[in-house]
């Protein structure tokens, strides 16, 4: 061009941006411009603006800015002002942008736009709804792009409530069927849906569709757990991107499925054949990716696909973030490959995210049931230099930690440090709290805590009552439903299975509750019952006697009885002492599951209980032979920051001279408040004085003993059991905690036992 004027250097300017060519270009043709004497146009400072944003220039942006001012364009020209605004905010200055929207003497729906979307990407989502009430007082009329926005701050901000009234306000203003508008309905819809016809509905109603919006229809199936209708969606979709993939695999690993299960059956596809696929159709390889592949390949615990896997990813070098390498620790964990996570660990290579590794190996043995070697670990990592800050998974894990092994003094340590590291907002982490202090005996202080949580969600809730039915207060549980349906809190499944649980110890009969509430699961709540559910009223029933319902309501099951079914009423028959249907239920249960060590344990105890000594030895005879172990009995106890764990006529302790000697003096002063042996708990057709002597030294006695020796005056005895205790121990403890005076707590695989003064909390 022979000359060039404003709008001239305006277009190359913008196309530079549009082209995300460096910002260096767009400014030299600027610097032409002006030394040809050629004055900017609004045109030419929003071209600079947009090359600031697609670079990421805010100091050439806010020089921009200066400009503008001078040049009146930023308080005069609506469409400078909007790129001006538009910069700070993709440049993370959102500060900048809210002082220049204040000031601004003229707004136009993107203007408004432009502040909500900067909100929402900075999760700052109640001043998003509260702007969105400013903009609605102002009369701006709502377009696509602040109906996506409202959307994705009711979806990542857990608000129903609002998102409800985003999808009216979308149906009233007629964008409910623009494309954008419907993708982000089924995204809100698929965390926080009432069922999946929430997702379904939309996505029908959507006259256009796109990858996005069927890749959001298969995540609302694989969200409510509808893996095969999610897998339908995968073969009927007209295209598919490496999204889809990613949702495919975080759907399986959300389900608990490997990549071998049930896609294998729908598309086709064998092993890693959905990875296959997506390296043969050339779709990128993200770290969302890999992680899901990782993931996929720990529920496997397939150990050769793990190292075929393995070996892509150091091949790929795709071990570069600091996820991956954490996801390879814990699959390698997941199957079977120890010595290579713990290199992994070893040669970690993010100094600052150095608390990741430590939370794949602390999370890899808490999920393993491998507490002492957690808290091993655990003790280890906060002595380590290598931790610079604790964030919410790690203190999540932490707490999951104290909790599971009944650490009360770690987890108020934890508690502490939530504290003075803030991360007390944080909802998983006051979960996690309300959560320990129920698995340490400590309800009151549970109850206490989440009362005061700044923010609450559905697991919180169930936290809370699953503290109560540790403890077995079946009435406070009912007490807090009726609470949740006041304030419109919607359950889920796991909520469900905890109220029907608790039906079993109540003050009075509540067998006909746990069937009305059952029945409204589905039809009241849309919620439809999975197995564990029938076997919680199957045991609710059997406790309080109703036997023949129990066989009845079995019969009427819409699918085969699983063995958990047959263990619930065996276990209330054994409440009951009914010992004709407990054959009945253990001849299911040994069909059902003849490999599992319980089942043999359960056989060979109902054998000895009915004298059958001779079937009682072949069932552990049998046992031997096919190399079934049992789980051993074992309890523990806290002194010093230490575990002190003991098994039954254990003597590995370094005190154990004393703890034997001490639980023999006990056992005198209990014989003489009243305690007599039951025999009837020793399993073996042995003389009588060898039943006693069987019984003296059970995993439980000796824990108590050890904690009543090293207790204080006043201190409460906390021994946490890995199995039920047996009902002379229970009778043991009743006349120690009269004997001595203190108070015992015992946490077994079925609540808490606290004994007072003789009396035990379970009244059982």
């Amino acid at each position: 061009m022979t000359t060039r004027d404003a709008a001239s250097y305006s277009a190359l300017i913008s196309g530079h941006a549009r082209l995300g060519s460096p910002v260096s270009a767009a400014a030299a043709l600027f610097r032409s411009m002006r030394l040809a004497g050629l004055a900017p146009t609004e045109y030419t400072l929003v071209g600079l603006l947009t090359a600031c944003i697609r670079r990421g220039n805010p100091r050439l942006g806010t020089q921009v800015h200066a400009l503008a001012a001078k040049g009146r364009y930023s308080g005069g020209s609506l469409l400078v002002a909007n790129a001006l605004l538009g910069m700070y905010v993709k440049c993370g200055r959102l500060e900048d942008a809210l002082r220049m929207f204040d000031g601004m003497e003229e707004r136009d729906v993107s203007s408004w736009n432009t502040v909500l979307s900067g909100l929402v990407e900075l999760g700052r989502y109640e001043e998003a709804f509260e702007l969105f009430g400013d903009m609605r007082t102002a009369d701006v009329a709502v377009d696509r792009f602040s109906l996506s926005a409202l959307l994705t701050a009711a979806t990542e901000g857990f608000s129903l409530p609002l998102g409800a009234a985003v999808h009216a306000l979308s149906l009233k203003s007629g964008l409910e069927v623009d494309l954008s508008v419907g993708n982000a309905l089924i995204g809100f819809y698929a965390e926080h849906g009432d069922s999946v016809e929430d997702v379904v509905g939309v996505f029908q109603r959507m006259p256009v569709k796109d990858v996005i919006s069927w890749t959001g229809l298969l995540n609302g199936y694989m969200e409510f757990g509808l893996v095969d209708k999610a897998l339908g969606v995968f073969d009927r979709m007209p295209e598919r991107n490496f999204v889809t993939y990613n949702a495919v695999l975080t759907g399986f690993c959300q389900n608990k499925e490997g990549v071998r299960v049930s896609f294998a059956r729908k598309a086709g596809l064998q092993g890693l054949g959905l990875f296959r696929q997506m390296l043969e159709n050339g779709l990128e390889m993200s770290d969302v990716t890999m992680t899901g592949v990782l993931n996929a390949c720990a529920i496997a615990a397939d150990r050769k696909m793990s190292e075929q896997v393995h070996t892509f990813v150091i091949k790929c070098g795709c071990g570069s973030s600091p996820w991956i390498d954490a996801a390879l620790i814990d699959m390698c964990v997941k199957c079977g490959r120890s010595g290579d996570a713990r290199m992994l660990f070893q040669h970690w290579r993010h100094q600052e995210s150095f608390h990741i590794a430590w939370s794949s190996l602390l999370l890899s043995s808490v999920r393993d049931g491998e507490y002492e070697k957690a808290l091993s670990t655990f003790l280890q990592m906060f002595r380590s230099s290598d931790i610079q800050f604790i964030d919410a998974f790690l203190l999540t894990t932490a707490l999951g930690v104290c909790g599971a092994l009944g650490f009360t003094e770690l987890g108020k340590q934890m508690h502490v440090l939530a504290a003075k590291s803030g991360l007390l907002r944080a909802c998983g982490v006051g979960n996690a709290i309300v959560s320990m202090y129920g698995k340490c005996g400590q309800l009151e202080n549970a109850v206490t805590f989440f009362q005061r949580m700044p923010h609450r969600d559905l697991v919180s809730w169930n936290a809370l009552i699953t503290a109560h039915l540790l403890h077995r207060q079946g009435d406070e549980i009912w007490d807090i439903w009726s609470q949740m349906e006041r304030l419109a809190i919607k359950p889920d499944s796991v909520t469900f299975l905890l109220i029907i649980s608790a039906c079993s110890c109540t003050d009075s009969d509540s067998a006909d509750a746990s069937m009305e509430l059952f029945r409204c699961m589905s039809s009241k709540y849309n919620t439809e019952p999975a197995m564990e559910h029938f076997a919680a009223v199957v045991y609710v029933l059997g406790c309080w006697g109703h036997f023949d319902e129990a066989e009845q309501f079995i019969a009427s099951m819409p699918f085969k009885p699983g063995a958990l079914v047959w263990r619930s009423l065996l276990e209330s028959c054994s409440k009951q002492s009914n010992m004709t249907l407990r054959r009945r239920a253990m001849s299911h249960l040994l069909a059902l599951e003849p490999q599992d060590p319980s089942t043999y344990v359960l056989a060979s105890n109902l054998y000895s209980e009915s004298a059958k000594w001779h079937c009682s030895e072949n069932t552990r005879l049998e046992m031997r032979e096919k190399g079934i172990h049992k789980i051993p009995a074992r309890s523990w106890t806290f002194y010093d920051n230490a575990i002190h764990s003991f098994f039954a006529r254990d003597r590995s302790h370094p005190q154990s001279k004393d703890i034997y000697a001490g639980l023999d003096v006990l056992t005198l002063e209990c014989i003489k408040a009243g305690y007599e042996p039951d025999t009837t708990f020793v399993l073996h057709d042995v003389e009588e004085y060898q039943k006693r002597h069987f019984l003296m030294y059970h995993s439980a006695k000796l824990a108590a003993t050890y904690g009543l020796l090293m207790a204080g005056s006043g201190k409460i005895i906390r021994v946490v059991k890995n199995i039920r205790m047996c009902g002379d121990c229970h009778s043991f403890l009743e006349h120690a905690s009269a004997a001595t005076g203190k108070e015992i707590s015992v946490r077994d695989s079925n609540g808490f036992h606290v004994f007072r003064a003789g009396i035990c909390s379970c009244r059982e």
